[in-house]
C-alpha cells in the first residue's frame, strides 16, 4: 500500500502552508529560545503568557488548515491533532529551554501553548469559509 504525502490537486496550498507551519515553527523555537535578557520587557501583567498562546494560535491555524487539505479527517480529528502538537511541541521547547538554553521551563507557558493552539484549531473553520469566500473555492 503507497501513501501520498501530498494530494496533487491540491499541491500549492500544500506547499504555502507546509513552508508557513515550518517558518512559523522556527519563529517559535527562535523566540522562545532566545536569552532572557533579549526579551523586552512590557509592564503589562503575564504578557509573556499572552505571547505563548498568539504564536501557538497562528501555529495552528496552519496546522489545521495543512490537515484539511491533505487529510481525510473530520473537524473534531483535525482540532484534537493540531491540539496534540502544540502540546508536543511545546512541552518539547519548555524542556530545552530548561536543558540546553539557560532559561526555565514553566507549566504555565506550557498551558498557554496548549490553549493558543486549541483555540487557533478551534477557529480553522471559520478561517476556511473565509478562504473559500475570498478564492470562490471548495477545498
Amino acid at each position: 500500500m503507497q501513501i501520498e504525502l501530498f494530494d496533487m490537486k491540491n499541491n500549492r496550498k500544500t506547499y504555502i502552508l507546509l513552508i508557513l507551519s515550518i517558518a512559523w515553527a522556527l519563529l517559535i523555537f527562535y523566540f522562545c529560545t532566545m536569552s532572557s535578557d533579549k526579551i523586552p520587557r512590557l509592564r503589562i501583567p503575564h504578557m509573556d503568557k499572552v505571547a505563548h498562546a498568539g504564536f501557538f494560535f497562528i501555529q495552528s491555524v496552519f496546522l489545521s488548515l495543512l490537515f484539511n487539505f491533505q487529510t481525510k479527517k473530520n473537524y473534531f480529528q483535525i482540532i484534537l491533532l493540531s491540539t496534540l502538537v502544540a502540546f508536543l511541541y511545546g512541552g518539547l521547547i519548555e524542556v530545552l529551554q530548561s536543558k540546553f538554553f539557560n532559561r526555565t521551563g514553566d507549566l504555565y507557558d506550557l498551558i498557554a501553548d496548549v490553549l493558543g493552539g486549541f483555540v487557533g484549531a478551534m477557529t480553522y473553520p471559520t478561517v476556511l469559509r473565509i478562504y473559500r469566500k475570498i478564492f470562490k473555492t471548495d477545498t
